[in-house]
């Protein structure tokens, strides 16, 4: 029996040490692996390099194996594929736990409790892709507002464009802070520290 913790970020300017931290304070035991960094929660679990290994029915978990994550939103934010994901690891006897809630899913047996199990899953899966869909339309919202305001080319005038990977996240930051969301909100709905949103905001300040 295996404990596998599966760490994943969204953006190449997160870190995941903080969660390496608190994974091993509950788990000690625990290995961790960490997805490729940068990798979109909607990206399909088939298709990134760690978790597509560790949901293989062949060389993967297996029953009595828990696998450890932040929050289920880890697993993905496209709420069929995670759901789907979710449902045939617990089918296979692994045990999913997560450090935020302190929650811990897995199938007993018991019809009842089995279908209370699903149920929150359901709910969790459709959550997690809800949230990131109000993200994008609150950015967007922002974005809008700052071109009619006829600030948008004002934010920018002057700055080097962003490039890769990070192309256009400082613009969805100010106009997420644009929408008046916080400092701490635009970090949760963005999927980025705290440290970057004040860090553009001073930047554009």
């Amino acid at each position: 029996m295996k404990e596998i913790a599966y760490l994943r970020v969204s953006t190449k300017d997160q870190h995941i040490a903080s969660q390496e931290v608190d994974i091993k304070k509950q788990f000690p035991n625990a290995e961790i692996m960490p997805e490729e960094h940068g990798t979109s929660g909607t990206v399909p679990a088939a298709e990134r390099m760690v978790l597509s290994r560790l949901i293989d029915p062949i060389l993967g978990l297996r029953k009595g194996d828990t696998l450890i994550v932040w929050w289920v939103d880890r697993i993905g934010r496209n709420y069929e594929d995670a759901e789907r994901v979710i449902r045939e690891l617990l089918c296979r006897g692994v045990i999913i736990k997560t450090l935020n809630q302190s929650r811990t899913f897995e199938y007993t047996g018991d019809t009842m409790t089995d279908m209370i199990t699903n149920v929150q899953i359901t709910m969790i899966t459709a959550m997690a892709a809800a949230e990131r869909e109000t993200r994008l339309a609150s950015a967007e919202a922002g974005r809008q507002a700052l071109r009619e305001a006829g600030k948008w080319d004002e934010a920018f005038q002057g700055r080097r464009p962003n490039s890769g990977k990070m192309k256009g996240k400082h613009e969805e930051i100010l106009a997420t802070l644009n929408s008046n969301h916080s400092i701490r909100e635009t970090a949760s709905l963005l999927g980025v520290s705290v440290s970057t949103v004040q860090r553009v905001k001073k930047q554009y300040a």
